[in-house]
């Protein structure tokens, strides 16, 4: 029989303070691109210490869901209530409408035990940033309690009626869920990151820790390069994984197995690398971890919220040591109370403090959503600021399917009969440009097309993958240039965020694919315009400017200056310039100076409205900015089309 029992272990509570360090200098942007895996760790060890504790109380014949859940409910709900009414609070002085809408929703689905749900429902490449939403990071707890909702009726189950099938049936249940998440990570990114199924391994690989037949044993050098491997897997995915890294899935294995091997090899005796966890003060930081989670990204938020420009590094370390002092508190006067029964030490009294608290915050949350967010706290000049964020439109999100289909966007006239005179090819930095272009092929009674998708260049051959790529990327440009070619469209209009793409793949590279793709075009005799990305500002506009309004603050002095908008530019530039003179129909079109003030400094409103929906996308207020820009080929078209009704007219009166 398996034996489970449980014992403190201080290195645990090391190791847990490595995963929560992580995850802090991740959200601050301070050193560790990888340090999101500290949330793996976390749930290797929760897996491993609650099904611990679970087969416990099974061997003393003690388990039932209602110590089980009266435990959980002490461990987590006093501190986590105490944080999502703060953030109710902060929110109501600081949030603009939209985002304490969505503050208001995320307290019912965490209330719920969904939050992970929530966010992945409320993904998506035009979603409000993480910045804007403070209890983000409780998607891990929920993921947790999903799976304790469901993991003690199967241990209990199992040891009961079939025990030596337990770790049998839990190596099952990983691995199905470990090839989910391999494949998610591929076709459902988001829904890879947020979801129970395809996390359920990363528990389920603590829970087979725990319920192990027998304790491996290790001679002191194999105990010691086991747990030495295992500190470097976790720091290795910590410092050399990125945003850009496709996690989880196999790059999932390195921290997670990580985590087990340091388990499993401070079993006996400790390491080297377990007596250091062990130390005093790792460990302190270990038993606030919960806590230190909890506060440290609401106080970020609310932080970088407040603030408006960019936070420096030195600023977010004392948001962070901020968060370790309200940890401290919270850890001290909450949370050990409670766990140790000298608050509410009855199970009714536990049981009824969930019950009212539950209440209190659903009533809460749905107050704050079904009253949008309470905009009567902001002044009518703050709110036409703020309303910035939802100014948008032709937010077409363009398949493989639809492009082969020729299913295009519709610009200006419908009447099918015309020609296709204009196409506008690109990402979602091309749907923001298409309201002054549909306006202007009206005016003008010209047919045009778009062809757009997020985070996709109109490129040929090149390659780029991120979770808002269209699938199949090469074959969906290449249907698209097919398209343009045969139907001889007489002028395409090239729009993206460029130094995106630049920035990540490089300019050689980016280059060489824009010039395969404009040379063909050339070829055809037909028109290429290619436009430079807008000024892309450090901070969202729509909320930046109400926020600064709300607080009596210069709207004025707000966005990127002209001389660090053309540093942000040199190597966009350097892509763009020397096109025209190889490439006579090629037209560059440069839409920076119709934002440049007399400060220059780059606008970000007008007329009491926001240019831009978010950091870089313009809203359809900023779009109509652009007007003079396209001026030259829309007058261009206009005397073409002269001579051509002239002729006409002269053969219907002969």
């Amino acid at each position: 029989m398996e034996q489970s029992v449980m014992r403190y272990k201080a290195y645990i509570d090391g190791l847990r303070a490595i995963a929560v360090l992580a995850v802090l200098f991740y959200h601050a942007d301070i050193g560790c691109p990888g340090g999101y895996v500290g949330v793996d760790v976390f749930f290797v060890i929760s897996g491993y210490l609650i099904t611990g504790l679970i087969l416990k109380d099974i061997d003393a014949g003690q388990f039932n869901m209602v110590n089980f859940w009266e435990r959980r409910v002490r461990r987590i709900l006093p501190a986590l209530a105490v944080v999502v009414l703060v953030c109710l609070i902060f929110g109501w002085f600081l949030f603009l409408p939209i985002d304490y809408t969505h503050l208001g929703k995320s307290v019912i689905a965490q209330v719920l035990l969904s939050s992970n749900i929530y966010f992945y429902r409320t993904s998506g490449y035009f979603a409000r940033a993480a910045e804007f939403k403070p209890l983000l990071h409780t998607w891990s707890l929920a993921v947790e309690e999903q799976f304790y909702l469901l993991f003690p009726v199967l241990i209990f189950l199992c040891s009961r009626f079939i025990r030596k099938y337990l770790l049998p049936a839990i190596l099952l249940l990983c691995g199905v869920s470990f090839i989910l998440s391999i494949r998610f990570s591929y076709v459902h990114p988001v829904a890879n990151f947020y979801l129970l199924p395809t996390r359920a391994w990363e528990l389920g690989l603590g829970a087979m820790l725990a319920i192990r037949a027998t304790q491996p044993i290790f001679k002191m050098w194999q105990a010691e390069l086991l747990s030495w491997i295992g500190l470097l897997a976790i720091l290795g995915a910590v410092f050399l994984y990125n945003s850009q890294t496709r996690f989880p899935g196999l790059t999932a294995l390195l921290p997670c197995v990580g985590t087990f091997l340091l388990i499993v090899s401070n079993g006996k005796a400790l390491t080297s690398v377990g007596k250091f966890l062990a130390l005093r003060p790792i460990v302190f930081i270990g038993l606030i971890s919960y806590s230190l989670y909890l506060w440290h990204w609401p106080v970020l938020v609310f932080f970088k919220y407040w603030r408006v420009e960019p936070v420096s590094s030195g600023t977010r370390l004392f948001l962070l040591g901020m968060s370790i002092v309200l940890a401290i508190v919270t850890w001290k006067y909450i949370e050990t109370p409670f766990r140790k029964r000298v608050i509410l030490n009855t199970r009714a009294q536990i049981f009824a403090f969930a019950g009212v608290s539950t209440v209190i915050l659903l009533l809460a949350g749905f107050t704050v959503f079904k009253l949008q967010g309470v905009p009567s706290r902001l002044s009518a000049t703050a709110l036409k600021y703020a309303n910035g964020s939802m100014d948008r439109a032709f937010l077409k999100e363009l398949c493989l399917k639809d492009v082969q289909a020729g299913h295009f966007v519709s610009l200006g006239s419908t009447d099918t009969s015309k020609p296709l005179d204009i196409f506008v090819w690109g990402d979602s930095h091309a749907m923001a440009a298409l309201p002054v272009i549909d306006n202007l092929c009206k005016e003008y009674h010209i047919r045009g097309a778009a062809a757009t998708h997020s985070s996709t260049p109109p490129l040929i051959a090149f390659e780029w993958h991120d979770k808002f790529t269209v699938e199949d990327s090469a074959n969906y440009n290449q249907a698209v240039f097919d398209y343009i070619l045969s139907h001889h469209v007489k002028h395409v209009i090239l729009i993206a965020q460029w130094k995106n793409y630049q920035n990540l793949h490089g300019f050689n590279v980016e280059s060489r694919c824009l010039e395969n793709t404009i040379r063909p075009l050339n070829d055809t005799g037909a028109s290429i315009w290619i436009m430079r990305d807008v000024p892309n500002q450090p901070f969202d506009v729509p909320s930046a400017l109400a926020i600064t309004e709300m607080f009596h603050r210069d709207v004025e002095q707000l966005g990127i200056t002209l001389d660090r908008q053309n540093a942000a530019s040199r190597i966009e530039n350097s892509s763009f310039d020397w096109l025209p003179t190889q490439y006579p129909r090629v037209t560059v079109l440069d839409p920076t100076n119709l934002f440049v003030t007399s400060k220059n400094i780059c606008r970000i409103a007008k007329n009491g409205k926001s240019l831009y929906a978010d950091t870089n996308h313009l809203s359809i207020a900023g779009a109509m900015e652009l007007r003079p820009l396209f001026g030259r080929l829309f007058s261009g078209m206009e005397r073409q089309a002269i001579p051509a009704v002239t002729d006409k007219l002269r053969t219907i009166s002969n």
